[in-house]
């Protein structure tokens, strides 16, 4: 199976996508999490959500959230 480690809150999960990779966007959406709401990371770099993310990539999810 692909699958990529996830850290989001802290906390790592494995995703298991059926692809070769997968759009930020489409990851996003796949956990829930609306694509405007978030950010993702991977080594420290922020990825577009047009870029692609492969089995065996390692990214964090920040979640913005409002003070308002």
């Amino acid at each position: 199976m692909n699958t990529i480690a996830v850290e989001i809150d802290g906390k790592t999960e494995e995703v298991t996508i059926e692809k070769k990779s997968i759009r930020v966007d489409e990851l996003l959406e796949s956990l829930n999490i609306y694509p405007e709401t978030a950010v993702v990371l991977k080594d420290g770099k922020l990825l577009c959500d047009d870029e692609r993310i492969k089995p065996g990539d390692r990214v964090k999810i920040v979640i913005a959230t409002s003070k308002g």
